[in-house]
């Protein structure tokens, strides 16, 4: 074996950890760009909303924006922690804040996205069929979920 710096336990274990970091740090960096685009889209039909919007309905278009704008601060989070720390990061606490980042990213996204297919759905059907259809795809989501931690 040689002695170079691959044999050392220490910077090995040290180069995983960063390696995780990196990992995590792409998964961000898709999340903020696909919610900067949706946030894109809303912002323009906010802009200039259709002609059979109500209040009703421009209330739960801007509820979504502001989910959106939740979501994408909360991926772009850690990218701006991991740049102005990246000298004093401590791996194991970055990795276990990113996930309530990631969290509530999640649920931000997932809150836009019920408005926004509920807000579709308005505009053909009624207001109480409108939104329990758009809560179909998460009550699939979450059954799936809770299927998967039972085993």
């Amino acid at each position: 074996m040689s002695s170079g710096s691959d044999d050392n336990h220490t910077t090995r274990h040290s180069s995983e950890h960063y390696d995780i970091v990196g990992a995590d740090l792409d998964w961000f960096i898709i999340l903020a760009t696909s919610c900067t685009i949706f946030f894109g889209f809303l912002l323009k039909i906010a802009v200039n909303p259709p002609s059979y919007f109500r209040l009703f309905d421009s209330i739960i278009l801007l509820t979504a924006l502001y989910a959106v704008t939740v979501a994408t601060i909360m991926f772009l989070t850690p990218i701006i922690y991991h740049a102005t720390s990246y000298r004093r990061l401590d791996v194991e606490r970055f990795l276990s804040r990113t996930k309530r980042y990631v969290l509530i990213g999640i649920i931000c996204v997932m809150v836009s996205i019920y408005l926004i297919l509920g807000l579709v759905l308005n505009s053909k059907l009624p207001v109480q069929i409108a939104f329990s259809l758009s809560s179909l795809p998460f009550i699939f989501i979450l059954y799936r979920y809770i299927r998967y931690i039972r085993k």
